[in-house]
């Protein structure tokens, strides 16, 4: 048996966000999304760690899948129908950029139509991290956004937060 003794950086997770946070206030204020919801997601996707590189393929600080949240978010933010690079992803900024754009595609565009704040931010994040497709799945049953914002509506946050929690892939 072999013991090895590390000391670790105290403190770690908050360290290595403070590396981040003028990028994350410039975002926040360009996308006009809360920079708590952008460090929440930075850190239970990456931990902060700029070059992550998850199992499924998405890299960064945010965790962006190239073909899939990447394409779309560069679309949006940057006029760009194309896929961004694994290279590029590993830089913060655009990494940052393009995460928060996708956050606010998906409150503006893939649900626009709902109508309190902290369910159209739950729905947000869950798409960020599923895909919009499956969360209008788990609310109507299709993959289309039809009749979804009007499901999303009907239903207070408690009630939305535990029905996406049981039906959400």
């Amino acid at each position: 048996v072999v013991y090895i003794h590390l000391k670790l950086v105290e403190d770690h997770i908050p360290k290595r966000a403070e590396k981040f946070r003028e990028l994350i206030a410039s975002h926040s204020r360009r996308y006009g999304i809360d920079e708590p919801l952008i460090y929440a997601i930075m850190e239970q996707e990456s931990a902060f760690n700029p070059m992550a590189r998850s199992s499924a393929g998405a890299y960064g600080l945010m965790q962006i899948v190239p073909r899939y949240g990447g394409r779309d978010a560069n679309g949006y933010v940057n006029n760009r129908d194309v896929e961004p690079k694994p290279y590029e992803l590993y830089d913060p900024d655009f990494n940052i950029q393009l995460g928060v754009g996708y956050l606010k595609k998906q409150m503006e565009v893939y649900f626009e139509g709902v109508t309190d704040r902290k369910n159209l931010m739950l729905c947000a994040i869950a798409a960020y991290n599923t895909g919009q497709g499956n969360v209008y799945y788990a609310l109507t049953g299709s993959r289309s956004p039809k009749g979804a914002s009007q499901r999303v509506n009907a239903l207070t946050y408690d009630r939305l937060y535990r029905h996406l929690k049981v039906y959400l892939p």
